[in-house]
């Protein structure tokens, strides 16, 4: 089978569904470890190894402010716990997960989209 590729349909916040732009291209970077090689003085390398949490960016989702959508996220984004968390791709793929807001929340009063980075724990379903 091809592979299916796109953007996220929506993503949930402690059970709140968000759909996303049709035209965003998100991507994840999926928790674990970032490398670094350094040179030891005789010439030899070795590995340094440090852990780095998982992160999505690159989607925007629709919020409606008669819905007090833009509250809820803000609300989130502020409050000093985890949010709990599921997305779904186009290609039906799910992830879940621990997040937080971490980027900016600039809602567009024109699109009624608001672009969201996610950092956290993400794993993939299935």
């Amino acid at each position: 089978m091809d592979a299916v590729g796109g953007p996220f349909e929506s993503h949930t916040f402690n059970g709140r569904r968000f759909v996303c732009d049709a035209d965003d291209d998100a991507q994840i970077q999926r928790q674990g470890f970032s490398n670094e090689v350094k040179m030891n003085g005789d010439g030899s390398p070795r590995l340094l190894k440090g852990r780095v949490p998982g992160t999505l960016e690159g989607s925007n989702i629709q919020y409606d402010p008669s819905n007090g959508d833009d509250d809820y996220l803000v609300g989130l984004k502020d409050a000093k716990e985890w949010i709990n968390y599921s997305g779904t791709e186009c290609d039906g793929t799910v992830w879940t997960g621990r997040v937080q807001i971490t980027g900016d929340l600039k809602f567009s009063t024109k699109n009624k989209t608001v672009p969201v980075t996610l950092t956290g724990i993400f794993e993939k379903q299935g």
